[in-house]
């Protein structure tokens, strides 16, 4: 029997995404052979049926069952092969901590660096990762810019930006109320916390728009800023009198400026720091793509 305590034990499960029952992106027949081929043990065999015996769970089972050593060689190995398995970013904090508990499982020195090579072989994994999911972001937003649904396009826009920000580890959060308002999530970057609002509107959304956004904002504190995503853009009046006699607490992100995040023309992080700075610096709410990259 191991000795992994339950932090541990989370740990492993939430870089390894057993919350949903699987283990990575393993088959049966492909978790089988993996098991096999590290500890010569059959993961599908009776003493490790628990539970819903899914795979998740017999990798449960095993960690109760086999002792450290086999523990710690199993989760070594699937460690290092893991980086091919990961959904659209690895967690590499993550992953090292996780390291550290197969070190002391195996009673190994963790090693307190990492060689280069190896260093570079998980970024690269996670760039080509984030451009595989951004790839698949951009094609469901083409799909929803070809549904005659429209009301049916702006829900399902909420959670395609919620996974646009989580792949750049904005932390997200998704739609909530604020006394009896509807606000459409935030975000965080560089430690300030920013307001999200998204409108797919049919025309250029009307200053009516902003000004409600712009209540919402400053109805929170001094320091609340704002994105309001307005995929077809803003009218011109409503451009110029948005900033006539307040100083902007929020800007604008169009759809083309969504496009070319999707693109990889620029990465959002970027993108939006260059936007606040913008707004810091010169009060500008909507900004040309050709003046930001």
């Amino acid at each position: 029997m191991s000795d992994l305590t339950n932090l541990e034990k989370r740990k492993l499960e939430k870089l390894l995404g057993m919350a949903s029952g699987y283990v990575l992106n393993f088959s049966n027949k492909t978790f089988a052979e993996f098991v096999m081929d590290c500890t010569g043990l059959n993961i599908f065999d009776p003493r490790y049926e628990y539970s819903s015996g899914s795979k998740a769970n017999r990798l449960r089972a095993f960690w109760i069952e086999e002792d450290n050593k086999t523990v710690g060689k199993l989760m070594s190995e699937m460690l290092d092969d893991s980086y091919e398995f990961f959904g659209p970013v690895s967690p590499l904090g993550l992953k090292e901590e996780c390291r550290q508990i197969v070190a002391r499982l195996t009673g190994k020195p963790l090693e307190t660096t990492t060689s280069r090579p190896d260093t570079q072989k998980e970024e690269d994994a996670v760039a080509r990762q984030r451009s595989n999911a951004l790839r698949q972001l951009k094609e469901e937003f083409f799909r929803l810019a070809a549904e005659s649904d429209r009301n049916k396009a702006g829900l399902a826009l909420e959670p395609l930006l919620n996974k646009v920000f989580k792949l750049f580890d904005l932390s997200p959060r998704e739609p909530f109320r604020v006394v009896g308002e509807q606000i459409d999530g935030s975000f965080v970057m560089d430690g300030q916390v920013y307001l999200l609002e998204s409108k797919w509107e049919k025309h250029p959304l009307p200053e009516a728009d902003l000004l409600i956004f712009r209540g919402k904002i400053e109805g929170k504190s001094t320091f609340t800023r704002g994105v309001m995503i307005a995929l077809n853009d803003v009218s011109a009046p409503a451009r110029e009198a948005i900033t006539r006699g307040k100083a902007p607490s929020f800007f604008v992100m169009n759809g083309h400026d969504l496009m070319m995040v999707l693109s990889e023309a620029i990465s959002l992080t970027e993108f939006l720091r260059k936007r606040v700075r913008l707004l810091a610096e010169k009060g500008y709410v909507c900004v040309p793509f050709s003046e930001v990259a």
